[in-house]
Order: C-alpha cells, then structure tokens, then sequence
C-alpha cells in the first residue's frame, strides 16, 4: 500500500495530459491534506479526514471556493487508485462541498465600453475591448489569436502546434468554434503588426525564445500577457477613478445580450460552453431594461381601479372598503 505523497505522484505522473494548473493544483491539494492529516496509507484515509480537512484549510483564511477546488482536485487520484484496485472505494465520495453565495453578476452597459474605449492607450487595446464586447471570447483566446485565425469574416478558435511562429495551446472547450468579426475590429487588427496580434512585439517575441529553451510554461501560453490584469485595471482607473469590474464580465455581458436575441442551443455553441446550466447560471443577469419592464407591469397592475365590490353596495361595510382601497390606489398613483 503506498502513502499519500506517492498516490499524487503516481496519478500524475500517469495522467500526462492534465493540463499544468490541474497538476499544480493538485499538488497543492495533497500538500495540504498532509500537513493535516500526516503522510497515511491511502486506505487509512476516510471521509473524516475529508471533513477534517475542510475545516482546517477554513480555519487558516482559504476561502470556501479554495476549499472545494482542492476537494474536486483530490477526488480524481483517489478514484484512479479505486480503478487500479489499491482501494475498494473513494474515501472523498462523500465529501461534499461547501455552499458558497453566488456573487451578482456583473454586466457592462454601453456606456461604459464607450468610456474605456475613449482611454485605451492604444491600437491593441482599442482591439481587445471591441472583442470583448463583441466575440465574448475568453482571455486566454483573444491573446492566442493569431493572424491565421482571422479569415472570411469569422475569428476561428483553433488549437495550436509548436511551430517557428506559434506554441502549443488548446482552447478551454477543447472545440473548434467561429465566432463573427465586426469589420472595424477585423481592421484594427489589420493594423496591428504582430503575427499574435493583441501581444506586444516584443512580449512575442520573448514568448519564442522561452519556447525555444523550453521554458513556456503552460501557466504563460494560457495568458501570454502577464501584466493584462494591471493594464487593464489601469484603463478602468483613468476612465472612472477606480475599478469597476473584471474583464471577464465582458464575456457574461456578451452571452447575456445573445441570449436576449439569438436561440439558447446556438449562444451554447457560440461561446464555447458545455453545460447549458453553467451558462445560464454563472453568465446570464437581467439587463437594466428588463428591470424598467418589471416596474412598467408593476405600475400597471396597481392602477387598475375595478373591483368587484364596486358592482355590489348592498351593505354600507362593503361601499366603505370599496371606496377606502379607491382612496389608496389614487394616493399611490399621485406619489409616483
């Protein structure tokens, strides 16, 4: 029987496609699970332990998503040890994870595209806002376009070899997709002379010489500009005087507004999403005229003045209630 150190290198080590952050992820994970419970045997290890664990990685300020990455990155080394029979069960089956608050979701107006349009520094950046709002691709695959994905009006998100002018990559979905471009931004990117268009020259070309050594980690090819966050943190400073969302709430926006125009079926494939459900639920939040149509059907169902005790005044107790609910409606009407 091996020990817990041993099954996260064996899993691994036979698990060669993982992606990078999946391995290290991992590895953090089981580093974790031994610093609380010691270096067991895998089949000592129970679902106390699982519990246990939770507990101490909250204690010491993970957060409860932190927390149930690293469940959700254990589960499947245990489960590998089950299928090659060192185990009779996964001791994490019953382990569940913390529920945790959904944060609002947080949309773009137009205005605001408009306004960090007005103060992006640049060409790149003037091309990389327009695609957000526009494609609704991801980070890491408007940095990995290249000039070649751009042709007969469409944006093609399409894996990468290693060549002399690229590095291996693959989009998240693991699909190819095509996704329209507008003309101004398909001209923009025309202009821009690098052959990764919303890279720098020179981030590009340090980019081949790390490959070329063998130093591109999969961390760098999944997000090729390290300091994307703080530019554009910067941009929303200069616009507004502070940060007021993340870039990838241009993507929710984006799935939000197709999903408003366009089929549920086509937006899935359009965006490159597996899961009807995980879209739905952690990208799409009712636009702001939405919310002026709820008050709209609201204002209109407290103006209606009928009411069928006013058919009916047989009694001085039903005129009174009649004319006192009138007297109300025609108070809240003026006050609004």
């Amino acid at each position: 029987m091996i020990k817990l150190s041993t099954l996260c290198e064996k899993y691994l080590s036979e698990q060669w496609w993982l992606s990078d952050s999946t391995k290290e992820t991992t590895k953090r994970a089981f580093k974790y699970l031994i610093k609380v419970t010691g270096d067991l045997l895998i089949d000592r290890v129970t679902y106390r332990h699982g519990e246990q664990y939770k507990g101490k990685l909250l204690e010491r300020g993970s957060s409860k998503n932190t927390v149930n990455m690293y469940i959700r990155a254990m589960k499947p080394a245990f489960g590998w040890a089950v299928k090659i029979k060192m185990l009779s069960e996964n001791p994490l089956d019953h382990c569940k994870q913390i529920k945790v608050t959904q944060k609002p979701i947080r949309l773009y107006e137009d205005w605001e595209f408009w306004r960090l349009l007005r103060f992006a520094p640049n060409d790149r950046w003037r091309a990389i806002l327009i695609a957000a709002r526009t494609t609704g691709l991801r980070r890491g695959e408007l940095l990995n376009l290249t000039k070649d994905n751009i042709r007969d009006g469409f944006i093609f998100v399409e894996p990468k070899r290693n060549t002399e002018r690229t590095w291996e990559w693959e989009p998240k979905d693991q699909e190819i997709r095509k996704v329209p471009i507008i003309e101004p931004l398909e001209e923009i990117l025309s202009r821009l002379s690098c052959y990764y268009p919303l890279l720098t020259d020179r981030r590009y070309e340090n980019l081949l010489r790390l490959k070329k050594v063998g130093l591109l980690t999969g961390r760098v090819r999944k997000c090729p500009d390290e300091n994307f966050r703080r530019q554009f943190v910067n941009i929303q400073r200069k616009a507004f005087g502070k940060q007021i969302g993340d870039f990838h709430s241009w993507r929710k926006t984006f799935i939000t507004n197709m999903l408003n125009e366009l089929p549920d079926y086509f937006v899935l494939r359009l965006s490159g999403h597996s899961n009807p459900k995980t879209m739905v639920t952690y990208y799409t939040a009712a636009s702001g005229w939405q919310y002026e149509q709820v008050r709209k059907v609201a204002l209109s169902a407290i103006k209606t003045r009928h009411c069928p005790e006013a058919t009916s005044r047989s009694t001085e107790g039903k005129r009174g209630r009649y004319w006192a609910r009138t007297n109300d409606l025609l108070r809240v009407e003026q006050a609004l």
